[in-house]
C-alpha cells in the first residue's frame, strides 16, 4: 500500500520561478507542494506593488484548499514583512480565517528559522532595492535580531533577481567572509533568489549556520507537520530535532 501523501499549499508571487523550483529539488520524498499565483500589476520591486498582492490572496488561498493541503504558505518575503513591525504575520491569519488550514507567512518562518539557530547577529544578503532592503534591517531588529553586515544585487525587478545564479550569490557573501563567519549565522533573503543548493557550502567555507527565505519557509511547513528533516543534507536548520523549544528572538 503506497503510503499516505503530504500536501503543501504555497501563493507565490506571479513573476516567481524560484518557489516552484527549489520546493520540488529539496522537499523530502513523499511532500508534495501545490501552488496558486497572487496577483500584482508589475515585475518591479517597490512597496505598493508587492503588499498590492495581499488583495488576491482570499482567491487565491480558498481555491488552493481545495487540495486539501495540511499548510498554506504565503511565500514572500519582502511581501510579508512590508506591511509594518510586528504586521508580518497578518496575512497568514487572514488565510487561517478563510480557509480554516494553518499558514505561515516567509517573515514568519524567517524568524522562526533564525530563533531556532539561535541567531542573534545575522550578515543578511538580499536582492532588493536600498528602500526595501532597509526595511528588511528594521524588520529584523524590531524581532531581535541585530544585522551585524549586509549587502544587496540591487535589483530593480523580480527578473533580475530570479536570473542571478546560486554560485553568484554564494560568491557574494564569501566577499564579507570575515563579518559573515562572526555572526550567529548568514540568511539569504528573498524566495525568487536561489540559493539552497550552496547552504552546505557556505556553512562549511564560514563555520556558522546558513539559511534562506525558501529554505526557512520550508522548513515551518514541514516542522509544522512533524516531518523529520535530518539527514536531508539541507544545513544546521534542518538538522535540529523536532521537539526542540524555540528560542526567545
Amino acid at each position: 500500500m503506497n503510503p499516505p501523501l503530504r500536501r503543501i499549499g504555497a501563493l507565490i508571487p506571479p513573476g516567481n520561478v524560484i518557489v516552484e523550483r527549489e520546493f520540488a529539488r529539496f522537499a523530502p520524498p513523499g511532500v508534495y507542494v501545490h501552488y496558486n499565483r497572487l496577483y500584482r500589476p508589475s515585475v518591479g520591486i517597490d512597496k505598493e506593488g508587492l503588499l498590492l498582492m495581499i488583495k488576491s490572496a482570499e482567491q487565491a488561498s480558498k481555491g488552493l484548499a481545495q487540495v486539501s493541503p495540511e499548510v498554506i504558505l504565503y511565500a514572500c518575503t519582502s511581501g510579508s514583512f512590508l506591511s509594518g513591525p510586528g504586521r508580518e504575520n497578518e496575512i497568514a491569519e487572514m488565510i487561517r480565517g478563510w480557509t480554516g488550514v494553518p499558514s505561515y507567512t516567509t517573515s514568519s518562518a524567517v524568524i522562526m528559522g533564525l530563533t531556532a539557530l539561535g541567531a542573534k547577529r545575522v550578515f543578511m544578503l538580499t536582492p532588493y532595492p536600498d528602500d526595501i532592503h532597509a526595511q528588511e534591517i528594521e524588520f529584523l531588529k524590531f524581532r531581535g535580531i541585530a544585522v551585524a553586515g549586509h549587502d544587496t544585487f540591487r535589483c530593480a525587478d523580480t527578473v533580475q533577481i530570479r536570473d542571478i545564479p546560486s554560485e553568484r550569490v554564494a560568491e557574494r557573501v564569501l566577499e564579507h567572509r570575515a563579518l559573515a563567519s562572526q555572526c550567529d549565522a548568514v540568511f539569504i533573503s528573498c524566495t525568487n533568489l536561489l540559493g539552497m543548493d550552496q547552504i552546505a557550502h557556505l556553512e562549511q567555507e564560514l563555520k556558522v549556520p546558513v539559511t534562506t527565505s525558501n529554505h526557512c519557509t520550508l522548513w515551518a511547513a514541514l516542522r509544522h507537520m512533524n516531518v523529520p528533516t535530518a539527514g536531508l543534507d539541507m544545513g544546521r536548520l534542518f538538522e535540529l530535532p523536532l521537539n526542540q523549544k524555540l528560542h526567545a528572538a
